[in-house]
């Protein structure tokens, strides 16, 4: 890339300044200066669209943040050297083709109906490698889907779009970067309904191990939002809303946890799986006064690519004390990766029983198709209520 910019440099001055060969030597101390200081500058420009194309350090800190791996990651799991030109027939040659062209976007479109509110929600989530979009739109009081902090009185609709480090939620908020560097950057936000100014710095440790990011309101001066992700867990403040904590360790071959809310519920569970693929849970809650122990033994297997992973399981959690007390029930079978089924039963104060089937795109199918649908049927079975059921629609694209 420095030769290009050095032989860019050579034509311009030879378009430009028609000096014989002989005489080009000659030239004075000052204007191979500028010439220099003409190539360096262009190599820095290329630099930085090198760095904005590889590393989508801007979107980490997002609560729904999405990372793009680079091609050549895909491959060996490193990153190209800089410098390093892509290989050609591949994802990242330009003028690909056919199967092996790199997809430039993709947008995904969901919607849910549940007939026990008459609620449906919509949602469309479009991005690519520099820009995002963002629409969602709820009949109801339920919240919508989105990647800003929210406060309660916000609405049920959210409209966002993000150019690059530029992000535009509603028509209200703004947010643009007045600092950017490798690990650390500063936003300025203006929310023109109420006239507030805000700051919103953001760092990351070189390893992307460590992240802080806080919203700062200016007049009047108050945290609205604060996020801290370290290595074994997060914490989280929402103006409104309060404290969310949650950490996790590993011992004795298992994982414990620990997740509170203040003001809120709090639990600390312990999850440990044998070599059968069977994983218990056992939980203790408070102030719900609750102890419950999770089991989920898988039944039978089925192969998925390299990898096997449970056709059919069964999973059981009695709880002893607190406000669902009793004993909960489910059997799960995935037929193939476009077919899945699910049976449960709650027998606690208040028991019911529920099924559901996917079709293709779904969370329980892997997401393996490009659209599919996901039908919920529940019954409450204490004799008062009526069933009622849920339909869900998601579909995805590439382009």
């Amino acid at each position: 890339m420095s030769s290009a910019a050095d032989d860019l440099a050579r034509r311009v001055s030879a378009a430009f300044l028609p000096i014989p060969p002989p005489q080009k030597q000659q030239l004075s101390g000052v204007a191979a200066a500028v010439l220099d200081a003409g190539g360096r500058l262009g190599r820095a420009v290329v630099d930085v669209f090198r760095r904005l194309r590889i590393d989508d350090t801007f979107y980490s800190g997002a609560p729904q943040h999405q990372r793009r791996r680079s091609t050549a990651g895909k491959k060996n799991g490193r990153r190209p050297a800089d410098g390093a030109p892509p290989s050609p027939g591949k994802e990242g040659t330009t003028g690909a083709s056919g199967r092996f062209a790199r997809s430039q976007g993709s947008m995904n479109l969901s919607a849910t109906y549940d007939s026990r509110t008459n609620d449906v929600e919509s949602s469309v989530v479009a991005r690519g490698d520099l820009w995002r979009a963002e629409a969602s739109h709820s009949s109801g009081g339920g919240g919508a889907i989105g990647s800003a902090p929210r406060s309660s009185g916000d609405g049920a609709n959210l409209f966002l779009v993000q150019l690059g480090p530029v992000l535009f939620v509603r028509d209200t908020t703004l947010l643009f970067p007045v600092h950017l560097s490798k690990r650390h950057l500063i936003w300025y936000g203006f929310e023109r309904k109420n006239g507030v100014h805000s700051v919103c710095p953001a760092y990351w440790s070189a390893h992307k191990r460590w992240f802080f990011m806080s919203m700062l309101c200016l007049n009047p001066f108050a945290c609205s939002f604060m996020d801290m992700q370290f290595p074994n867990g997060q914490l989280k403040y929402v103006a409104g809303d309060g404290f969310t904590a949650r950490a996790f360790l590993p011992l004795g071959g298992g994982i414990l946890q620990a997740h509170g809310k203040f003001p809120g519920d709090k639990r600390v569970s312990f999850s440990f799986k044998n070599r059968s693929g069977a994983s218990i849970v056992p939980m203790v809650q408070w102030p719900d006064k609750s102890l419950s122990l999770g089991l989920v033994q898988p039944l039978s297997w089925r192969r998925s690519g390299l990898m096997l992973q449970p056709a059919t399981q069964i999973s059981i959690c009695p709880t002893i004390g607190g406000r669902q007390h009793g004993v909960c029930t489910e059997l799960i079978h995935s037929a193939n990766e476009n077919v899945g089924v699910v049976f449960g039963y709650s027998h606690t104060a208040s028991p019911s029983a529920h099924a559901s089937i996917s079709i293709g795109r779904s969370k329980l199918n892997g997401r393996a198709a490009r659209s599919g649908v996901v039908l919920r049927v529940d019954a409450p079975l204490h004799g008062f209520g009526r069933p009622w059921f849920s339909v869900q629609m998601s579909s995805g694209i590439e382009f």
